[in-house]
């Protein structure tokens, strides 16, 4: 293994001082910068030569220094080397080698996240300078005008890509794991209570999505798990669905694949799997919501009939009216839309009595309100959890844990009463046995 150090200067070659041979040596003066070169021999994937340098150095002690490091890290197999690549070029590469493994909405935002985020800040550093503190910088723009979930998730997008990096030797550590971030705090859920939930249904009675917002208040679908609910995952006779895909919304200038049942694609829109393994699974349905169900095959049959061989169907229980599939943010929209106007009772015990604006919630917020329907009736905790396909019931209880009430107290009743206690104590204990 050999290597060699250089100083780099604005001496021209005929103003240095010749040694013996002739050949011009090094300036002497304090002016310059030192670099080295190592020759790290063959690598051992491709075969090239490999002759990585760095300059910069103040000294020539420096540079020797730094050569001696990079010689031993060769030696020892832990030396890396980063190809000269920018963080920019690095996360371009990765992008497209990490993109056939991941869900399209996966691929969106991570681009979105390095688009707008990192690479304006982060893209024309050379990938092994990059440290902890060019990354807070990079943190600190993200953090202005937007939150703190934001924050982490531009973050975790670029720690990802960056542990890629350390698997691929191109750097010994990963400056974007071990990071102080601001903390996130989870948002207080406030959904709809059951009388302004029934009061902006009956609202929408005559508009023609009305059955997918019953079907979302309901059964606690996400927004994407409605739109792609199909016919053939309805089971109206056993009062079922199973919930197999989901309609998402894309970047425009994402490429999305094309469409299973019009071979063509449609822009903005993607149709993915269920967003986690525990959401594909079975959603019982009451009585009322296989009427709703069952009025919206009727409606949509009569589309199919005023729209005829130009009628495109998808198999999707709600699709726009010539049976496309919806666009998740015009839904949204729609939705915010529809809440103008309607109005609740003051005093619920007095529905003739003064009335307010409807609260404005998020669509997904019909979906909070699923779950504060069944704490309210006193469902217990793990089947909320359960309906509402969520991976661990730690996140059910984390999320609805405020809309639980009197479970704290019901707890402290049931501990006390397990131990045996005399029967007549001046402290309020009684016995939990007959004979104690």
């Amino acid at each position: 293994m050999k290597g060699h150090v250089w100083k780099r200067c604005p001496c021209q070659p005929e103003e240095l001082p010749r040694g013996r041979d002739g050949r011009p040596l090094a300036c002497k003066r304090r002016h310059g910068t030192w670099s080295y070169r190592l020759d790290a021999g063959p690598d051992p994937v491709t075969g090239k030569r490999r002759r990585p340098s760095k300059g910069g150095f103040a000294t020539r002690e420096d540079a020797e220094a730094a050569l001696s490091g990079a010689m031993a890290a060769v030696g020892s197999g832990t030396w890396t080397d980063d190809q000269r690549q920018t963080v920019g070029e690095y996360l371009d590469r990765w992008l497209v080698r990490k993109t056939p493994g991941l869900k399209p909405t996966t691929v969106d935002t991570y681009r979105s996240h390095i688009e707008l985020h990192i690479r304006p800040e982060l893209g024309r550093l050379k990938l092994r300078d990059l440290r902890p503190e060019h990354i807070y910088a990079m943190l600190q723009v993200v953090a202005e005008g937007r939150s703190a979930a934001t924050v982490h998730r531009v973050r975790a997008t670029l720690r990802t890509a960056l542990a890629a990096a350390v698997k691929e030797r191109l750097l010994s550590w990963n400056p974007a794991r071990d990071l102080d971030m601001p903390r996130e705090a989870r948002k207080r859920v406030e959904p709809w209570t059951p009388a302004e939930t029934g009061a902006f249904l009956d609202a929408v009675a005559g508009d023609r999505l009305t059955a997918l917002f019953h079907v979302v208040a309901y059964l606690g679908l996400r927004r994407g798990e409605a739109l792609g609910l199909r016919w053939d995952d309805v089971d109206l006779v056993r009062r079922r669905v199973v919930i197999r895909q989901q309609v998402v919304q894309m970047n425009l200038q994402a490429t999305e694949a094309d469409c299973q049942y019009c071979g063509e694609a449609h822009p903005g829109i993607g149709i993915t799997a269920p967003k986690t393994d525990d959401s594909a699974a079975v959603v019982h349905l009451d009585a009322g919501t296989v009427s709703v169900l069952l009025s919206q095959q009727l409606l949509q049959g009569e589309e199919r009939e005023v729209w005829g061989d130009a009628y495109q169907d998808h198999g999707l229980v709600f699709a726009r009216e010539d049976g496309t599939p919806i666009r998740p943010s015009w839904l949204t929209a729609r939705f915010l839309e529809l809440q103008e106007g309607v109005t609740v009772p003051v005093d619920p015990e007095k529905p003739q009595g003064a009335q307010r604006p409807l609260r404005r919630v998020r669509l997904h917020d019909l979906r909070h309100g699923t779950a504060s329907l069944m704490i309210a009736a006193g469902v217990d905790v793990a089947v909320v959890s359960k309906v509402l396909r969520h991976s661990t019931i730690k996140l059910t209880v984390d999320t609805y844990g405020h809309l639980l009430p009197g479970v704290g107290e019901a707890a402290a009743e049931q501990r006390a009463g397990m131990i045996p206690r005399a029967a007549s104590r001046a402290d309020g204990h009684s016995s939990a046995t007959n004979g104690a």
